[in-house]
């Protein structure tokens, strides 16, 4: 029984050496591998190939139709690559032009250099999201590609209106207003929804002094009675430029009421216009 006892435990202490041989002998085997997948990640990433890296700032711009945007593109050597370097993009939306300042750099090994990409749109080009693709030609290398994107909207059809009377009112007098119209556009606009009031008055020094009112009760405002839509040109125009009969065009009208208007003579009347305009 001592003889089988202690064959038993020699029998145990062998089992458990040679499992932990076995366990080591693991540990060796994963730790190679390891090493093995390290140095494959580290043969795909860290070429030794000269060359150039780019980079953007921004990553995306947005621009109306019609307008202009600016990437800049940062360029750099990479492991000991010089020579002259000429960034490229593809990619670019329909009536859209792109251009490069400078159009081309000189590298020295190690070094960067940065050019502006001015990216211009007009009236034409479409809507929408335009992926663009920036890359270069170094020597015989070319750059790994970077892709921006470019958002163009409906250009914002601003306009301006101004005007005056240009004679003074008096009690139970109506003058009329010829407004001004000024359309900064590369397109005719075509106008809807015009319509003037009197935003404020500002009386004169004295009749605030003798504390004589002037209100708006005192005025009324006929708005634009023709018809729509108003084609507006670009540049200055008139609604007498558009020939309108004088008939329809918006007018202020002083009442002649039974209180005392003093307090209106020399007073000046703030007008606000609104239209709505909508290009081609």
């Amino acid at each position: 029984m001592q003889n089988e006892s202690g064959y038993f435990r020699t029998a145990m202490r062998r089992t458990t050496t040679a499992v932990k041989v076995l366990l080591v002998g693991l540990l060796v085997m994963l730790v190679s591998a390891g090493t093995i997948f390290a140095a494959s990640q580290g043969g795909s990433q860290g070429s030794t190939k000269k060359g150039v890296t780019i980079q953007t700032t921004p990553a995306s711009r947005t621009v109306d139709q019609g307008d202009t945007v600016t990437y800049s593109v940062a360029l750099t050597s990479a492991n000991g690559f010089s020579g002259t370097v000429t960034p490229t993009v593809s990619g670019l939306p329909a009536s859209t032009t792109a251009v490069f300042a400078p159009a081309s750099v000189t590298l020295g090994s190690g070094k960067a250099a940065t050019v502006v990409l001015t990216v211009a749109t007009s009236a034409t080009t479409p809507n929408g999201k335009a992926d663009l693709t920036l890359s270069t030609t170094a020597g015989d290398s070319q750059a790994a590609a970077v892709v921006v994107q470019l958002f163009v909207q409906a250009a914002k059809k601003t306009f301006s209106i101004s005007g005056n009377l240009g004679q003074l009112l008096t009690p139970g007098s109506t003058l009329p207003l010829n407004p001004s119209f000024a359309n900064p556009n590369n397109k005719t606009l075509a106008l809807s929804n015009l319509s003037v009031t009197i935003a404020g008055i500002t009386r004169t020094q004295a009749a605030v002094a003798a504390g004589l009112p002037c209100t708006m009760a005192d005025y009324v405002v006929t708005n634009y009675s023709g018809g729509y839509p108003l084609t507006l040109p670009v540049g200055p125009s008139t609604l007498s430029n558009l020939k309108s009969s004088s008939a329809v065009w918006p007018k202020i009208t002083m009442l002649d009421t039974a209180l005392n208007q003093d307090g209106c003579k020399g007073a000046t009347l703030q007008l606000a216009y609104s239209a709505v305009g909508e290009g081609n």
